[in-house]
């Protein structure tokens, strides 16, 4: 009998405990405040026409990421032509140029070459017409002294002399012709170009002037162009039409974040300023929207630390919620990617922004946007939920 009554007693124990296994995850779990009722979501951005005209270069489709690259761009029909002509013209001038500078230093090498050649001739030239001075100078010297001796007549001694006032003048020619052309040697080297040196070293820089300045009026004409500005008066009544007149072609380059959300347009299609282009969304601030009971609203305020699962995966992800609204809020919801699809009547709005680096880098799958998920509020349990208004 008292084997029988033991036997129950332990029975009851090991029933006890294992009723009593599950208890601390009950406890921890009543701890915290679950809703499954979550969406990721983030802000999102609408790209409209900034001008009248046809989309080109289109490069970007949705899930992916065009950050810091042109996504497309936008010509207007109207000025396009007109553009085109001036830039195809500027491209001709700049190429003109191009070829009369390549043409100029072709000129100025030949030139100098030229030049260095013939200060090389004169200074040959010169060494020997100061030996033959040299020689004239020592032949009149004797002659002199022959006369004096009376050995050689006036006649001769005229003759010698004669012959070296000649070699005389012609080294001091030599050598003015050597000035000479150092002189035009170094006005070459400094851009400069006399009137003797080259006709068609001068018709080329004429030619090179010409081109810069009708490279000067061309941009000027596209810049008036690209503007619109007139030097007639513009009514106020046609600004707006003529503002948009103005850019001939438009850029869009999306930030470094951006994820391309949608795409409204395609290569060749005409649109209207004012037409959405593209959207999208950044991945940079994920946000998770999760309904919350108004009642359960007054346990939460911004800053709350919470712990967010997405439907599919098992790993946690730590936020902070930033707003708290109530069910009768005005929530503008064309700012945000999703949202939660079906709410209670008294369901407010919670926003918990999230940071993930796997949710950053999937942006083929949107960085997750849309995806449901649920929610758990540290530090909210059972009794605050039920009964902290009596407790309070």
């Amino acid at each position: 009998m008292k084997i029988s009554m033991s036997s129950k007693k332990v029975t009851w124990v090991v029933v006890i405990l294992i009723a009593l296994l599950p208890l601390p995850s009950i406890i921890n779990y009543m701890q915290r405040f679950v809703v499954r009722n979550g969406v990721v979501t983030a802000f999102r951005y609408e790209v409209r026409a900034p001008i009248d005209g046809i989309v080109d270069n289109l490069s970007v489709v949705p899930g992916t990421v065009a950050g810091g690259q042109t996504a497309l761009r936008l010509g207007n029909k109207r000025k396009a032509g007109q553009h085109e002509t001036l830039e195809q013209e500027l491209t001709s001038l700049d190429e003109s140029l191009t070829q009369s500078k390549k043409m100029l230093a072709e000129y100025i090498a030949q030139i100098s070459k030229d030049l260095d050649q013939s200060l090389g001739i004169l200074r040959a030239r010169l060494i020997g017409e100061k030996a033959s001075q040299n020689e004239s100078y020592q032949r009149r010297e004797r002659t002199i002294k022959l006369v004096k001796d009376l050995v050689a007549t006036r006649e001769d001694a005229d003759r010698v002399e004669s012959e070296y006032r000649k070699n005389e003048a012609k080294v001091k020619t030599t050598k003015l012709e050597i000035v000479q052309l150092k002189h035009r040697r170094r006005m070459l080297s400094q851009g400069m170009f006399p009137q003797d040196l080259s006709d068609g070293v001068i018709q080329v820089q004429r030619r090179i002037n010409t081109l810069k300045q009708g490279i000067l009026e061309c941009k000027r004409r596209m810049s008036e162009a690209e503007t619109g500005f007139t030097e007639e008066a513009i009514p106020l009544n046609t600004g707006k039409a003529i503002m948009n007149n103005r850019s001939a072609r438009a850029s869009v380059v999306l930030p470094d974040t951006a994820v391309i959300w949608e795409v409204d347009v395609q290569n060749g299609m005409e649109v209207t300023k004012g037409d959405r282009l593209l959207s999208y969304i950044d991945r940079s601030r994920l946000m998770v929207e999760v309904a919350v009971d108004d009642a359960t609203l007054e346990l939460i305020k911004p800053g709350h630390p919470a712990r967010i699962r997405l439907f599919g995966k098992t790993d946690f992800i730590d936020g902070k919620v930033t707003r708290v609204m109530g069910s009768g809020g005005v929530w503008h919801s064309n700012l945000f990617a999703a949202n939660i699809k079906r709410r209670a009547f008294r369901d407010g709005r919670v926003l918990v922004q999230i940071k993930d680096d796997k949710l950053y880098n999937e942006v083929e799958k949107f960085c997750g946007v849309g995806r449901t998920a649920y929610a758990e509020f540290e530090g909210i349990g059972l009794m605050e939920q039920y009964f902290g208004t009596f407790l309070r």
